[in-house]
């Protein structure tokens, strides 16, 4: 189906088009005529379908049908994080850029006095993560009475991020007649449980993916957990890699990477928690325009973040949850594009591949490259101190000094050629 076929207004159909956008998706052609017909609803779906679209374009149309001189807030959109927050935000302004409704995004690690006098202007739309709303509820008497339009995105994140009060609460303040669209990437039984709390006769809607994508390649890797950061940068040396995303499971592990490539002349940023917003803001620009060739986030910083035709994911260490792999491995391999994922496996790793291939119903290939054997001896980096704090200092130590002059890439042709991580392994033993 075509957007154009969709009982929209000519305004918005010509954003779509201006945005280049003309089949709809999955996802929007099941959720955007009910969301259209006024109801309720509940939409298993994930990040990188369509799915901001699905409920952005159906708000857009309602406020557009009413007649409002000035900017009031009418629609509101929860998201769990900064970034999604700042994503939606900017997706939705595309999508009305020739109407005169007004989008803003208020979320924390900002400065608050922007946001509060481009809330004080005027606006439409507000997207907004739990913690800045009811901070501007709490401290400016923010009014939510005048909001119809309720949409809860990525509630599963928010659940596991312990918002569940605030999105009961938020539900007391809006107008007592309006529209609660819930969106998610599961389908737990708590999402369940406060969608059925929150929603009045739902249509439930679920087009999730629960295999992985069949236009991702994905391999495992066998490796010892302590050479995983080795083989990384082998990899990226050998086949020149130049925009990787790897997926950590803690801060600590996603620093103790980024350090270690960064000694390998491998442009790396790290995008998690602890992370100023406009660190984070700006390694994601970097990793987008290339500037980095390798970007390590944990999941939930992550999460929501859509990077156009990403080539390539690397699993440094297998997530808590089988259907956290779907999600990490669909973020490649997105319209209509082929993808890659590799996952590193070392031996306590097993039990979770297990419970991931049989979510996935497909038996991974292994590799094995050769001088990474499990039980293999380690280089001298590797034999001692192999606690994050030694790598840290060691780090530190060498902070400014490049580590050779490749700068992550192959130091030679194909015809024994050596990676960087090689070299310098090569250099320390002279």
């Amino acid at each position: 189906m075509k957007f154009d076929a969709l009982d929209l207004n000519p305004l918005l159909i010509d954003a779509i088009d201006k945005c280049g956008y003309q089949q709809l998706t999955q996802v929007q052609s099941e959720v955007i005529p009910v969301a259209l017909s006024g109801a309720d609803l509940m939409a298993c779906a994930e990040t990188g379908t369509g799915k901001t679209a699905s409920f952005a374009l159906p708000l857009l149309e309602r406020l557009l049908k009413e007649e409002n001189e000035s900017p009031r807030l009418r629609g509101l959109i929860l998201t769990p994080t900064r970034e999604l927050a700042i994503q939606v935000a900017e997706n939705i302004t595309r999508y009305g850029q020739f109407t005169s409704l007004k989008t803003l995004a208020v979320y924390g690690g900002a400065n608050m006095n922007p946001q509060r006098k481009a809330l004080n202007a005027g606006v439409d739309i507000l997207v907004a993560t739990p913690g800045r709303l009811f901070d501007f509820v709490g401290q400016h008497g923010l009014d939510l009475s005048d909001v119809t339009s309720l949409i809860i995105d990525e509630a599963d994140r928010m659940l596991d991020m312990g918002f569940v009060r605030d999105i009961e609460r938020v539900k007391s303040l809006v107008a007592p007649e309006h529209l609660t669209h819930f969106f998610s990437a599961t389908y737990s039984d708590e999402v369940k449980l406060l969608a059925e709390k929150m929603l009045t006769a739902p249509q439930w809607i679920n087009v999730a993916q629960t295999r992985s994508a069949a236009s991702v390649e994905q391999e495992i890797y066998l490796v010892d957990k302590r050479r995983k950061a080795e083989l990384l940068s082998e990899l990226i040396g050998r086949n020149n890699w130049q925009q990787v995303l790897v997926f950590a499971t803690t801060k600590e592990s996603a620093e103790h990477l980024k350090n270690e490539l960064t000694l390998d002349g491998i442009k790396c940023g790290v995008f998690h928690g602890d992370r100023t917003q406009g660190a984070r803001n700006r390694t994601l620009e970097e990793f987008k325009s290339g500037k980095l060739r390798v970007m390590v986030a944990t999941d939930v910083a992550a999460r929501g973040i859509d990077i156009q035709a990403l080539p390539l994911v690397i699993n440094l260490e297998l997530p808590y949850g089988a259907e956290d792999y779907i999600h990490r491995v669909g973020r490649t391999g997105r319209a209509g594009l082929t993808g890659r994922a590799i996952s590193f496996v070392c031996p306590s790793d097993e039990e979770m591949l297990d419970e991931i291939e049989s979510l996935i119903e497909l038996k991974l290939p292994r590799i094995v490259l050769p001088g990474y054997e499990l039980g293999a001896p380690l280089p001298a980096r590797y034999r001692e101190n192999q606690d994050l704090t030694t790598t840290k200092k060691k780090f530190e130590r060498r902070k400014g000094k490049p580590a050779n002059k490749h700068k992550g890439k192959p130091k030679s042709n194909a015809d024994g050629a050596k990676s960087s991580y090689a070299s310098r392994r090569t250099d320390k033993k002279r």
